[in-house]
């Protein structure tokens, strides 16, 4: 039988004060999509816009729940894709090798929240932990368990954009357990194939822009 992710029973609704908070949040970090040259090199940024509705599909399949489901953005540069995931998951952790690009975190958040508190809307919620550092690196991993009490296998859903994604993808097979989530930003039409992985939703949205796989047991 084909493995599948996780599913929780609990399929939250996005209301239109959430929609419009999405909205929000898409527009100020896509608009601060300008190419930045870092000490690890040209900085790639997630459409956030279009990744609403990657979100939209995840939680209307059941393979997010704000209770329980623990995200993990292996390469997450300023925190955008965390902040907009703290509405849909338990926790939001993020790694970013670059220190530079890392720092914007704290002062975009605080610009956006401006903007979010002038409307009226929801503020992103506190289980936001970020982490400067390489996403391969296991003392990191330490020092995230030090602080959120969560392991690497503990994670429900990894992302990345598409960077590094065959070689996260083999971290992931060695490390993670059965039926953990792999989301990869940057495919269209073509896409890989990860030993130990099989591909749960191949356009994750109907965006073009992202694709689900799943970790599959080793007899699976």
């Amino acid at each position: 039988m084909k493995p599948s992710g996780k599913k929780w029973a609990a399929k939250p609704v996005i209301d239109d004060r959430l929609s419009r908070t999405l909205a929000l949040i898409g527009s100020f970090y896509d608009a601060c999509k300008v190419g930045y040259q870092g000490n690890e090199g040209y900085r790639k940024s997630t459409d956030l816009c279009k990744f609403a509705e990657c979100i939209r599909e995840l939680l209307a399949e059941g393979f997010v729940d704000p209770n329980r489901t623990v995200f993990t953005d292996l390469g997450c540069a300023d925190g955008r894709v965390n902040v907009m995931m703290s509405y849909f998951v338990r926790m939001s952790i993020g790694i970013e090798i670059d220190p530079d690009i890392l720092s914007e975190y704290e002062p975009n958040k605080k610009a956006l929240l401006g903007q979010i508190e002038k409307e009226g809307l929801e503020p992103p919620h506190d289980n936001i932990h970020l982490f400067q550092g390489s996403s391969l690196d296991d003392s990191l991993y330490r020092a995230i368990c030090d602080e959120t009490g969560l392991r690497f296998a503990d994670t429900d859903l990894f992302y990345t954009y598409i960077t590094l994604h065959d070689v996260f993808a083999e971290k992931i097979v060695r490390d993670a357990r059965d039926g953990t989530l792999y989301l990869v930003y940057g495919f269209h039409k073509v896409l890989p194939s990860y030993a130990g992985m099989e591909v749960l939703i191949p356009d994750v949205g109907g965006q073009q822009i992202a694709a689900l796989f799943v970790k599959r047991s080793a007899g699976g």
